[in-house]
């Protein structure tokens, strides 16, 4: 789609320009970044999953005769010894790298026909901007009968077409526009504490500034969201109360903030822009159209927002924050290539993609925004090594 292609080029563009005014020069870091586990946003159940890779990935050094006679494949004949597959952490590695998701190893390998195969439990690549983590796991409030808008933002100044859907339709649109809404309303609680720790950083005054205004971005965003799944779903939809459960810690360890800032919302966010901008251009409702125009616009600031967090914080953090902003971006893979299932047209022109087309099109904006603006970045801070390639 042409208007999502030249979002993702402009977006891309505007990181560039940011990360290159915001390090102007050369800064000297450590080299060698770890692969980073994360989890966070809009993000699919885990699932059990048989993953393999082609071992070894040179088949020409053990092939024709390397390990027991001509025609041996990868040592498999002619009486070599059996293939050896990598240990779990670098199958992992491997298969983070491969995919747009990341594995947790459940098994060693085993050789199967040229490859190594591991049973893991796979994650795919969360979309959906800054999540509110607890532990490393998203959370959420729960969906409950009532008004949450009002005004321009009310489910009557936002009403869809919902001529010649049918019930089951409108049921799966009412759940997921309930579902984004859920999410965004818990990116008003993680910009909130965001915003209190950039305050416990030191962070100066337009950061803040900033944060708040992303949060109030994020309110707009879930009234839109509840009152488009209010019309879908025949009845009022909001969020019930926050599930905090108590105090909410608030990190001053700058290496820590940066970090999170670069895992949701210069990776996230930059992703979740580009999604929001795919189901805009394929929308052809009116009021899902003006939806998404809006979201897929903050998004993109609220990314640009993240990156000027992670440019400042490691020009003031010193060693320690810059390994840990290289160490989330190390562990930023392309994925490959995904087959284009169209989705569903008449959901799409409400705003819906299939949950293939959408993970497509978060490894596109991966490597087609994401990535330049990481190797830029670790270009300017003097060192480190982003393994993907677009």
């Amino acid at each position: 789609m042409n208007a999502s292609h030249d979002f993702r080029r402009t977006l891309a563009r505007r990181l560039l320009a940011l990360v290159a005014a915001a390090l102007p020069v050369t800064m000297s870091v450590l080299s060698g970044c770890v692969v980073q586990e994360s989890t966070g946003g809009d993000c699919p159940e885990a699932s059990p999953k048989q993953a393999c890779f082609a071992w070894p990935q040179d088949f020409g050094t053990v092939g024709s005769g390397g390990s027991g006679g001509s025609g041996g494949g990868a040592g498999g004949a002619g009486g070599g010894a059996p293939v050896m597959c990598p240990a779990q952490a670098e199958a992992k590695s491997i298969l983070d790298h491969e995919t747009a998701g990341r594995h947790t190893m459940k098994s060693d390998g085993t050789f199967q026909n040229g490859q190594c195969c591991y049973d893991t439990l796979f994650q795919p690549l969360c979309i959906g901007g800054r999540p509110f983590l607890v532990n490393d796991a998203p959370r959420t409030a729960e969906p409950v009968r009532g008004a949450f808008a009002s005004g321009a933002r009310s489910p009557e100044a936002m009403a869809p077409n919902l001529d010649d859907l049918s019930a089951d339709e409108r049921a799966l649109l009412a759940a997921a526009w309930t579902r984004d809404g859920l999410f965004e309303h818990a990116s008003v609680a993680s910009f909130g504490r965001f915003a209190l720790e950039l305050l416990a950083v030191g962070a100066p005054a337009d950061l803040v500034t900033r944060a708040h205004r992303a949060a109030e971005d994020e309110v707009r965003h879930a009234e839109l969201c509840f009152a488009l799944a209010s019309n879908y779903a025949g009845e009022a939809r909001a969020p019930g109360p926050f599930p905090f459960e108590g105090r909410i810690d608030i990190c001053a360890d700058l290496a820590s903030v940066a970090a999170r800032a670069a895992r949701e919302g210069c990776i996230g966010e930059t992703i979740a822009a580009a999604v929001a901008a795919e189901q805009l251009a394929a929308a052809t409702d009116p009021a899902v159209h003006a939806v998404l125009r809006l979201i897929a616009e903050d998004e993109a600031r609220h990314a640009e927002l993240a990156w000027r967090t992670v440019a400042w914080a490691v020009r003031v953090g010193g060693d320690a924050v810059r390994a840990a902003v290289l160490e989330v971006f190390a562990s930023l893979g392309q994925g490959a290539p995904g087959e284009r299932t169209p989705s569903d047209p008449r959901l799409a022109a409400h705003g819906r993609l299939g949950e293939a087309e959408v993970q497509e099109v978060a490894r596109r904006a991966t490597v087609e925004v994401v990535l330049p603006a990481v190797r830029l970045f670790v270009e300017r801070l003097g060192g480190g090594e982003i393994r993907a390639e677009a």
